[in-house]
């Protein structure tokens, strides 16, 4: 799975972990994890784990996406990492799962259970985390996303590099689509904006980032590298902080949700659309 797919499967997981502890059914928990593309179960990366958690651990088959709902009901309010190199900020210095981690793009930290998913080859993997990495507040991430966007627009126009097609376009939707997120019911209207936001930019990104440009020097295509990594930094923040503020609601129980089987009467998930129009 690409890393864009893994990126996807732990926004999910982190969203719905949390409205599960909020009061939200096992069923829709279940019907969101498994539609973000990891279907394939969770397993624990060592013993030690195993033991703690009850998931089986190497050498064992995978348990099924149930196994996720005690370890998502114990591990308190979930937090987004979005490591890359050069920042490993909320993972350990070194191991097994950094390196995991820096792989997949993305993990899921719990730390009342002081755990983290990771998601990998359609399943995910649990280790040991005792570090954290808080997100931005909304009104920092909006700030910083506001300012990247500015510069890159300026200074791409600037270069003059910048180019567009319909081509370019199509497949900007195309991966927003793929991206899109199911948001629980419940998720805060400013946390899904921004969260929205930063799924259009960063199709955006990614496209660009596989299209020509007028860049025809180095020092040109070096110029429009230092452009569009803090804009970069600032997509995958703001990320982080939708799903920061949306996992503080959502996770708060319900009062009167919960059924008598432990379920909570709560309407199916409502799918998360980004604007294609932010543009630069």
């Amino acid at each position: 799975m690409s890393s864009a797919g893994t990126l996807r499967a732990a926004t999910t997981l982190a969203l719905w972990g949390a409205a599960w502890q909020g009061g939200a059914s096992a069923d829709d928990v279940l019907s969101a994890i498994d539609d973000s593309g990891h279907r394939a179960g969770v397993r624990a990366a060592s013993s030690e784990i195993a033991e703690a958690t009850g998931l089986p651990g190497p050498g064992w088959p995978s348990a099924g996406s149930a196994a996720l709902l005690p370890v998502l009901r114990e591990g308190g309010p979930a937090q987004l990492l979005l490591p890359y190199p050069g920042d490993m900020r909320g993972l350990p210095l070194g191991g097994e799962l950094t390196v995991a981690a820096l792989d997949a793009g993305a993990v899921v930290v719990l730390p009342n259970s002081s755990i983290a998913l990771v998601p990998a080859d359609g399943q995910w993997r649990v280790f040991p985390c005792s570090t954290r990495h808080p997100a931005l507040g909304l009104g920092e991430a909006h700030e910083m996303l506001d300012a990247a966007v500015g510069r890159a627009t300026r200074s791409l126009t600037a270069l003059d590099v910048a180019c567009g097609s319909d081509t370019a376009r199509e497949q900007v939707r195309r991966v927003m689509l793929d991206e899109a997120i199911s948001s629980p019911p419940g998720t805060p209207s400013a946390a899904s904006a921004l969260l929205a936001t930063s799924i259009s930019l960063h199709a955006l990104l990614a496209v660009a980032s596989s299209q020509d440009t007028a860049a025809v020097t180095s020092y040109e295509m070096a110029a429009v590298d230092d452009v569009l990594r803090p804009l970069a930094i600032a997509i995958r923040e703001s990320r982080r902080a939708a799903v920061a503020a949306a996992v503080r609601v959502l996770s708060v129980p319900r009062a009167g949700s919960m059924r008598s089987d432990g379920t909570s009467q709560v309407p199916r998930s409502r799918r998360s659309s980004a604007d294609p129009g932010h543009r630069f």
